[in-house]
């Protein structure tokens, strides 16, 4: 609430001569399912049509009975690649795969803002942990200010192909796939006019 007539007034006048509010959305997209067997390969497809997809997040979580699962546990599922075809091309960066050793890279680069400010977070708990995180930074510039620096993906039927190449595991894992995309909310005379993805 804003009791000062002047910022009340200043207030009044952006709102109605229109304002955007710019965010980061964040959809659960599905859930895979890696089956304990000797399958060490799985493909899975992302095809969000986002004008600005800035990344595909991986969480990998043991089976758990109701009431019993520890809400902050997301395992390493042994990954040794993973490859990464956009639209059907390879991804420029990593056009041999995404290795081990490249993943806590892509995390750090993607939440952390200030290079080596990692004061809860390192490698060692990243992969050993139970907090690991498999991140697809589809970014076209690393700067995490800029909004809409996200890769296109419109009117497309490839989208983001995800080929995981894993070692064999002792037990079931659910993978749940979530969008990360810019996002922005526009107000115009006081009402909403728009949400652009």
């Amino acid at each position: 609430m804003i009791r000062n007539k002047t910022l009340a007034d200043e207030a009044y006048s952006v709102y109605s001569s229109g304002k955007e509010f710019a965010y980061d959305h964040v959809i659960r997209y599905k859930v895979v399912t890696f089956e304990k067997d000797t399958k060490t390969r799985k493909n899975i497809k992302v095809d969000a049509q986002k004008r600005s997809l800035k990344a595909i997040l991986l969480l990998f979580i043991e089976p758990y009975s109701d009431g019993s699962r520890d809400s902050e546990k997301y395992v390493f599922p042994d990954l040794t690649k993973v490859s990464v075809t956009i639209n059907g091309s390879p991804n420029m960066i990593y056009n041999s795969g995404v290795e081990g050793k490249d993943m806590w890279e892509e995390v750090q680069r993607f939440f952390v803002k200030e290079k080596n400010k990692t004061e809860h977070m390192d490698a060692t708990k990243f992969y050993t942990g139970d907090n690991f995180g498999l991140l697809i930074d589809m970014r076209t510039m690393a700067d995490q200010e800029m909004h809409g620096s996200g890769r296109r993906i419109v009117n497309s039927t490839d989208g983001v192909q995800l080929e995981i190449e894993r070692k064999a595991v002792s037990v079931d894992l659910n993978c749940h796939v979530f969008v990360i995309a810019d996002q922005q909310f526009n107000i115009m005379d006081r009402q909403q006019e728009s949400v652009q993805d």
